[in-house]
């Protein structure tokens, strides 16, 4: 009897909160925002944001639902399948054109021609979220990649500065490795690590660019096999840790800090770990080393608000996003998450006065360095960067297959898709 009231008090509560949260989503002054990358210090930056929001317009209120990011792409599905839709979601790059295909994100072209924004805005800011010049989301920051070099370490291994070029950081990857325990590269093989590969590719090939004009993969020309071959050697002659093969973003991170290796390939928000375990007169940064061509494509990833398609209160929720875009809000979002802003001037003044900031600040200002953009809107490219590229550039780096053999089905893959998504959007 005691069991059969007890299950009746659960299913009563759970009425009560599916009321609750029902009542919510009818209610025309409250919003949902759902962030997807999400730590205590970030969320509570956010909810001190909302809150001034909330000040300009008032009536208006905003409840915020916090994803890890582990879980949030799984989870943030499975509220949208069980129709829980958000007003407005954090969107990274490579979701983006699963949400658009799906047709559950909002077209803001319309909402944003309208609205005047600081001169000083990045040119390309509602470029980089748009798809058939069409904006569906809007980069809070970028996600630059740049060079962070351990300095002690260079001076026991008796070099006085990073490499500027590709050559540069081969030698210096060997001449460090010299050092008892210590690599030159910390190696990002794991989940994630796909942009290396990408970057060394077409910076060896001298080409910024995926495809050529038939939609052809440029993952077929020798320069970017000779970039799966340079990696692939320096990681064999021993210049990377072994066990690097498997390492994500926090063991990158870790195995710098921790001088198990000196160089990494990393953005900007890696920073915030850096500064809690190192010196500030301990590391730098400095650009991505240039090709032979004498050009350097970092990657440029980026993280940005969207309207989802299904809000009922687009209208608020395009304000909301407006909000979180003047210059006021973005500048303590960018210092404080550690992202490239999108407001020019604010770069400098993020980045200057010091070394830990200067190859990101060198990267924003000279033309021998240009961003590289991933071609997000394939709609299979997540699945391909997180798993394909993961697997077989680890088969490669063991030497169970060779560079041309990867670099050759990667770019199978790569044109294949955009050849589907050339002919889809004729």
């Amino acid at each position: 009897m005691v069991r059969i009231a007890f299950i009746l008090v659960i299913i009563i509560l759970a009425a009560v909160g599916w009321q609750a949260a029902l009542d919510r989503d009818r209610d025309p002054n409250r919003l949902l925002i759902v962030e997807v990358n999400t730590s205590a210090e970030r969320t509570g930056l956010l909810r001190s944001q909302l809150d001034s929001f909330e000040a300009e317009n008032p009536g208006l209120k905003v409840d915020v639902i916090s994803l890890s990011w582990g879980q949030a792409f799984e989870k943030l599905s499975m509220m949208i399948a069980g129709g829980q839709i958000p007003d407005v979601i954090e969107m990274p790059d490579f979701w983006l054109s699963r949400y658009v295909s799906a047709g559950q994100v909002a077209d803001m072209t319309d909402y944003l021609s309208g609205e005047t924004f600081d001169a000083d805005l990045e040119q390309d800011t509602f470029a980089y979220g748009s798809i058939h010049d069409r904006i569906y989301t809007v980069p809070y920051g970028y996600y630059l990649r740049a060079m962070l070099y351990n300095k002690k370490i260079f001076r026991e291994a008796g070099i006085s500065k990073p490499p500027l070029t590709m050559d540069e950081f081969y030698q210096t990857a060997a001449k460090i490795s010299e050092l008892p325990g210590t690599s030159g590269y910390c190696h990002h093989g794991g989940r994630g690590g796909a942009v290396f590969y990408y970057w060394i590719m077409n910076t060896m090939n001298g080409k910024n660019e995926f495809f050529d004009q038939d939609g052809n993969s440029t993952f077929y020309d020798q320069g970017a096999i000779d970039g799966l071959t340079f990696i692939r050697d320096l990681y064999q002659n021993g210049y990377a840790p072994q066990d690097s093969l498997n390492w994500g973003l926090n063991e990158t991170v870790s195995g710098f800090y921790s001088g198990t290796c000196a160089m990494l390939h990393q953005t900007p928000d890696a920073l915030t770990s850096l500064r809690k375990r190192m010196n500030d007169d301990e590391y730098a940064s400095a650009p991505m080393p240039l090709g032979p061509s004498g050009k350097s494509f970092p990657h440029l990833g980026y993280i940005g608000w969207s309207v989802m398609e299904g809000s009922t209160k687009k209208d608020a929720a395009f304000k909301l996003v407006r909000h979180l875009l003047e210059r006021e809000q973005h500048e303590a979002w960018a210092r404080r998450s550690g992202l490239v802003p999108i407001y020019k001037n604010l770069a400098k003044d993020i980045f200057a006065g010091g070394d830990i900031g200067a190859g990101w600040l060198e990267t924003t200002q000279d033309d021998r360095w240009n961003y590289m953009i991933n071609p997000n809107y394939l709609p299979d490219i997540a699945e391909f960067d997180s798993i394909e590229v993961v697997q077989s550039g680890q088969a490669m780096m063991l030497g169970e297959q060779t560079p041309e053999e990867t670099a050759r089905a990667w770019a199978d893959f790569l044109s294949a898709s955009q050849k589907r998504w050339l002919k889809a959007n004729e």
